[in-house]
């Protein structure tokens, strides 16, 4: 059983002595020193994941509905090939 002595000690360096990633404080003293910085990479983060979202979940529903969408069968009903 782990007590709570070991739990409170098993850290290899005291919290005090722990420095940030060069990589993170760089990070966080660009995008989110000022507010506005801050609300501009949320809304870019945001923008991505949803184009990215959209993009993998129409490539889902074009691979499991394959054969049954009106891009499959065009060809059996329309004669002349591409014409709209």
């Amino acid at each position: 059983m782990v007590s709570w002595s070991m739990v409170q000690h098993s850290s290899p360096l005291p919290i005090s002595s722990r420095r940030p990633s060069p990589k993170l404080t760089l990070v966080t003293s660009t995008l989110f020193r000022r507010n506005w910085t801050m609300l501009g990479a949320v809304f870019v983060g945001a923008f991505a994941f949803e184009i990215g979202y959209d993009n993998v979940m129409n490539k889902v529903w074009d691979n499991n509905n394959r054969g049954r969408q009106w891009k499959d069968i065009r060809h059996k009903y329309i004669e002349g090939g591409d014409e709209e």
